[in-house]
């Protein structure tokens, strides 16, 4: 069904937008000024709905799609994007797996069939499926040597309840039991068009666009994906011992959603509190006294839950005035922000919607989540004239009536930190 008739934004970009009749969505955005085009595809396979005992089976799947699909082997496949110019990547997220590219826009329709045989009929052969897996053990064992990788896996997974905190990487012990056939037996089961988003941004003629996108897509049939029941997660506080020289501290709150009115209010917040090296905890903590090497605060959102999640790397003998001065500053908050503060977030937040809109590639991915989140696609005229509806009044007003409670802490190093109440 085609939307009644495209939007048009203020700053000539136009959208435009069709949902096929298997479920899947595509979005648009016409950029007059680029020759470029790139495509985000999201299929709703990812960590949150792996099997429950092969955690990070989306992750090898990501990779395995990708030897061969269709009419083409590996080495083909590879070459015929290659031959278009086409920048490439697939990875597993929690709710998706997300394929992207970004080439010529003269290009755009040759790649769409490509993808279709990747995400419908890839050929899934034993021989590609060991290297898959190699790769996914790699990148376990590489998290283990990082070790804020693996407390921003721990932090999630206690503060997130399950399915929404498993890790895109999965467990250890159950990425070395898979096996080619139990795998092929997922795709089988998540890779689906009921819930797919596909959003294309650059340079391309929407009617082509729409009808080959109905070409390669349209007779794709698939039941949807499954979805686990939800698991409270456990919160609270959480120490990882770890004889190391560093400590590594997380913690996380939940807030508002993407989707909700007032989630503008909370992102301009974070960016007085963690919008680079004139924000408040860089300033305050690491600049002023000197606790910490890195701390820093960022946004999460998916349809209907939120999280802050902080971070702070330090030494042992610092920890905990790091870990006191990072709650000083989230308690602060409550007593609101200043006008200077307020302007100089504003700016940021706009500075990042216009390089945006320079990027293809960012508006591709803008766009599909947008309507994952909201169910329609925002211009950037809308998103600039949401942050100018931002007002001191309006912030304070907020952080004055939600103060920030039920933190969950993770630490990891040699000592557990105390948390004051």
């Amino acid at each position: 069904m085609t939307a009644p008739s495209p939007v048009t934004a203020l700053d000539s970009t136009t959208q435009y937008a069709h949902k096929l009749s298997n479920g899947l969505t595509l979005v648009a955005e016409a950029i007059p000024a680029v020759r470029s085009a790139a495509m985000t595809l999201l299929i709703p396979a990812g960590a949150a709905n792996d099997p429950l005992d092969a955690s990070g089976a989306s992750s090898v799947v990501a990779e395995w799609v990708l030897r061969g699909a269709g009419s083409r082997d590996s080495r083909a496949l590879s070459a015929y994007l290659d031959d278009l110019g086409t920048q490439r990547g697939s990875q597993a997220e929690t709710l998706f797996t997300r394929f992207s590219a970004s080439l010529l826009g003269s290009n755009l329709l040759g790649i769409l069939p490509v993808y279709a045989d990747i995400v419908r009929a890839p050929h899934l052969h034993d021989d590609g499926f060991a290297p898959s897996q190699d790769l996914a053990l790699q990148q376990l064992s590489a998290i283990e040597d990082e070790p804020s990788s693996k407390l921003s896996i721990l932090l999630r997974e206690r503060h997130y309840d399950f399915p929404f905190g498993r890790s895109t990487s999965g467990i250890r012990q159950d990425v070395e039991a898979m096996s080619a056939e139990k795998l092929r037996s997922d795709f089988a089961q998540r890779f689906t068009p009921q819930g797919a988003i596909l959003s294309v941004a650059g340079a391309f003629d929407w009617p082509a666009l729409k009808d080959a996108t109905e070409k390669a897509f349209g007779t794709w049939v698939a039941p949807p994906a499954v979805a686990w029941p939800a698991r409270k997660a456990p919160c609270g506080t959480h120490h990882e011992t770890q004889q190391t020289n560093q400590v590594q501290i997380g913690l996380a709150y939940d807030t508002l959603p993407d989707n909700h009115p007032d989630s503008i209010l909370v992102q301009t917040t974070l960016n007085v509190l963690s919008g680079g090296m004139g924000a408040r905890l860089f300033v305050e903590v690491r600049e002023k006294q000197g606790l910490c090497y890195s701390i820093h605060a960022g946004y999460h959102s998916f349809r209907d839950r939120a999280a802050i999640f902080g971070y702070a790397g330090t030494a042992p003998d610092r920890a905990q005035r790091t870990l006191d001065s990072f709650f000083v500053e989230l308690h602060r908050l409550s007593n609101g922000i200043t006008r200077d503060e307020l302007e100089r977030a504003k700016t940021m937040m706009k500075a990042r919607v216009i390089m945006q809109g320079e990027s293809s590639g960012s508006r591709a991915g803008s766009l599909a989540y947008d309507i994952y989140q909201r169910g329609r696609t925002r211009t950037l005229e809308e998103l600039r004239l949401l942050i100018d509806s931002v007002t001191l009044a309006r912030v304070n007003d907020y952080l004055s009536a939600n103060p920030i409670r039920n933190v969950t802490l993770v630490t990891v190093g040699p000592e557990a930190l105390k948390v004051e109440t």
